[in-house]
């Protein structure tokens, strides 16, 4: 059985929302298990909350976007085995690519202490 395509992006929307919250919110302590970890993020507790808040919100918002293509291409989705559905089936890849990159450019900004 082939699962639809707006259910895969709904789940990864949910799944985004569901484990970006705790990150926006702050609650999420120095760990080596959950959370954005970068050589920045570990040098200090003001840098790892400041990442992963950051990070934490676009995680957010790309998971409502999801959330928001799958309830809106319910219907207009394209069948399975089109040849266009591969790429489709990539952009979730894609929006993770860039917050990924945002994250980058943001931790850059902070300090080496």
């Amino acid at each position: 059985m082939i699962l639809p395509i707006p259910y895969v992006f709904a789940g990864i929307g949910l799944l985004l929302v569901a484990t970006s919250i705790p990150l926006a919110l702050r609650r999420v302590p120095m760990n080596r298990w959950y959370g954005v970890r970068t050589r920045k993020a570990y040098v200090s507790e003001e840098n790892w909350y400041a990442i992963n808040a950051f990070g934490g919100k676009l995680l957010f918002v790309l998971g409502l976007f999801m959330l928001a293509v799958a309830w809106v291409g319910r219907d207009i989705w394209p069948g399975p085995r089109n040849a266009f559905e591969m790429l489709v089936t990539l952009a979730p890849l894609a929006g993770i690519a860039l917050v990924l990159a945002a994250i980058g450019l943001y931790s850059r900004q902070l300090p080496e202490q």
